[in-house]
């Protein structure tokens, strides 16, 4: 997705926040990405926070130090060369506010909070994520706009998640195939010349069902 590293970093993580709490809050997270096989536990501390939205926070959650960096730098790491080998994560990113649902029952709800050419921010609302849902699990992205329905393909590419929960799952998503049509529409959106139409609800898909036809059908 475009400007992961605006989310997650060397020295920390930045996350939504359904509560407002004080700077010196401890968390532990688990840190997940592509080409890392087993994910990382971390220790965290609310360095400051700052109002994003009526009812939501932003933390900027500060590692502490652990015993080894091995594994927290090469997750790190895998993140850091996804943003340099991903020429279109130098444009901005978009930040939306769109519930979104999976077709299938009482799956959870979701909420895109922001995109780019690259990919889309994910957050997991009112529970864990899903254990369905990992680092390189297909992904599907349709949202309906003033100029059309966008469909998109992609993959996950990290996850950030705590034992704790004043704070949702969050996801990184990096869009793998897109059409002319849908590249199109996408710029369409990022120049804000197509937006969500009411009522402002996206449709996701995970796994196989999320796959193209021509690539499921291998």
């Amino acid at each position: 997705m475009g400007e992961l590293t605006r989310s997650v970093g060397r020295g920390g993580v930045r996350v939504e926040s359904r509560r407002a709490l004080p700077v010196g809050t401890k968390f532990v997270f688990e840190l997940k990405s592509a080409g890392v096989k087993d994910s990382v536990e971390i220790q965290g501390t609310v360095a400051s926070i700052s109002e994003s939205a009526p009812g939501r926070w932003l933390l900027h959650i500060r590692y502490e130090q652990p015993h080894s960096r091995e594994g927290l730098d090469a997750v790190i790491g895998r993140i850091f060369e996804g943003a340099r080998a991903d020429v279109k994560r130098r444009h901005a990113r978009v930040p939306l506010q769109v519930r979104a649902v999976e077709d299938k029952p009482q799956g959870p709800v979701f909420r895109l909070r922001d995109i780019s050419r690259g990919g889309v921010g994910i957050d997991v609302e009112g529970g864990p994520l899903p254990s369905y849902i990992e680092v390189g699990t297909p992904f599907m992205l349709q949202m309906k706009l003033t100029q059309g329905t966008l469909a998109v393909h992609g993959e996950v590419a990290w996850a950030v998640t705590s034992k704790q929960d004043s704070f949702p799952p969050q996801v990184g998503v990096r869009f793998t195939q897109l059409s002319a049509d849908m590249r199109r529409l996408l710029e369409e959106l990022l120049a804000l010349r197509a937006m969500p139409s009411p009522p402002w609800i996206a449709r996701l898909r995970f796994g196989a069902e999320a796959m193209p036809k021509a690539a499921a059908g291998r």
